[in-house]
């Protein structure tokens, strides 16, 4: 117990990224060169994967709805005169704006290596609607839905005729442990476990041109104060540099077999069964 202490502190003293260790830098750099399609990438790991993959001389185009946040974020990485970071803003729930934004990439980059599909939050705490699902307005839930599953495969369907035609690429969707908990406030669960199928249907669709998909579930991740709220058996939430890390080595070529799969990064929040945790929004509420 005083180890995972002693790790819970530790983490809890980084910044937003943290520390990357000698395995993941030189993971990070093997995408020097190539092209990253990014959204959410204004802040959380969004954010994150986009300065990693900056830092180690890739190009990274950061979509995401708030204008303002991604241009400061992205002129910051470009300040520091390694990769290029490009400010593209797009809504992911609208189809036009994310074959605009995919269409800019190409231009400007000729390429997308890889899209990582970070937009999304859960719509119980976003929209500030702290009912039980059978209260929730359907204005909310079809906030929950638009974002968290449309906007992905918005997203996957803008970028990958792009990838078929180069016969190559990575596709990466966010799930959530609660894709697997289940979320007495949200729609959250039912779309992050639709995140998992999604990838399954793009790496099938996909394998005949040589383009991998996956989907990465993490546990509670320090993106925010709230998450060391939430239980797990480690007894610590993720750093989102850990989660970054995680992705980027499945999704290099270190992992060419990986493709229509799930994998969970939670510190074994779902071994503590579901009984242990309530899963999702009204979990951490409750605590405060």
């Amino acid at each position: 117990m005083k180890k995972v202490m002693m790790v819970a502190m530790a983490c809890g003293a980084l910044s937003l990224c943290g520390a990357q260790n000698a395995v993941s830098v030189k993971i990070a750099e093997t995408y020097a060169g190539k092209s990253a399609f990014i959204t959410g990438a204004a802040s959380g790991m969004g954010l994150c994967t986009a300065k990693t993959l900056a830092a180690a001389g890739a190009t990274v185009f950061m979509v995401d709805i708030n204008a303002e946040g991604v241009k400061k974020e992205a002129d910051a990485i470009n300040a520091l005169g390694k990769g290029k970071a490009y400010a593209v803003v797009a809504d992911v729930r609208n189809f036009a704006e994310d074959e605009k934004a995919a269409k800019f990439a190409i231009e400007k980059a000729g390429k997308i290596d890889l899209l990582v599909n970070y937009a999304g939050g859960n719509e119980a705490r976003i929209c500030k609607s702290y009912k039980p699902l059978y209260e929730q307005p359907i204005e909310v839930i079809d906030w929950g839905m638009d974002t968290n599953l449309k906007g992905p495969l918005y997203v996957s369907r803008a970028v990958m005729p792009y990838m078929v035609k180069a016969k190559g690429g990575v596709i990466v969707t966010l799930g959530s442990v609660t894709g697997f908990e289940g979320d007495s406030a949200s729609t959250y669960s039912v779309t992050k476990g639709g995140l998992t199928n999604l990838a399954l249907s793009l790496a099938k669709a996909g394998a005949p041109y040589g383009i991998r998909a996956f989907c990465v579930a993490p546990g509670p991740v320090l993106t925010r104060p709230a998450m060391a709220k939430m239980q797990t058996l480690l007894g610590f939430a993720s750093q989102p540099q850990e989660v970054v890390d995680f992705i980027l080595f499945m999704a290099s070529d270190c992992c060419p077999s990986i493709t229509g799969t799930t994998h969970v990064i939670d510190a074994g929040r779902l071994a503590m069964g579901r009984q242990a945790t309530t899963g999702g929004f009204l979990e951490s509420k409750s605590k405060k």
